[in-house]
């Protein structure tokens, strides 16, 4: 179905993504900060990362940035996970290379709905060679 990177430096919001998305049959991995999540897209090269905007050692717009400017990883979707919703934040989070993002707290149903279209969109165009 899916391999999912969780970036979110507080354990609680993995834990609780993680579950989320494991009741919906997605693999699972996590990391705790963006350096983490970087190493980790490079020894796993997940599907779909979600990831928390402002963490600490590296942020989520700097590891997204740092990550999209990879061609070998830029097709990965990545989804900014944030409280901060306000137009440049989000605006931030577009330009460094998010898709989309998800408010907190989570809705499961947009959580499930979003990862769902992305994994989908994402596929298709690996499959056309884009």
């Amino acid at each position: 179905m899916g391999m999912i990177l969780v970036v979110d430096d507080n354990g609680d919001n993995r834990f609780l993504l993680q579950q989320m998305l494991s009741l919906n049959g997605y693999s699972v991995i996590s990391a705790v900060n963006g350096q983490d999540a970087l190493d980790k897209v490079h020894n796993t090269t997940p599907d779909l990362v979600l990831m928390d905007m402002a963490m600490p050692v590296k942020d989520g717009w700097t590891a997204t940035a740092e990550l999209k400017a990879q061609s070998r990883y830029s097709h990965i979707p990545v989804i900014a996970v944030t409280g901060h919703t306000t137009y440049n934040e989000l605006s931030r989070a577009t330009a460094a290379g998010c898709i989309d993002h998800l408010e907190k707290p989570i809705d499961y149903e947009v959580l499930v709905r979003k990862v769902a279209q992305y994994l989908k969109k994402n596929e298709k165009q690996l499959a056309l060679g884009a």
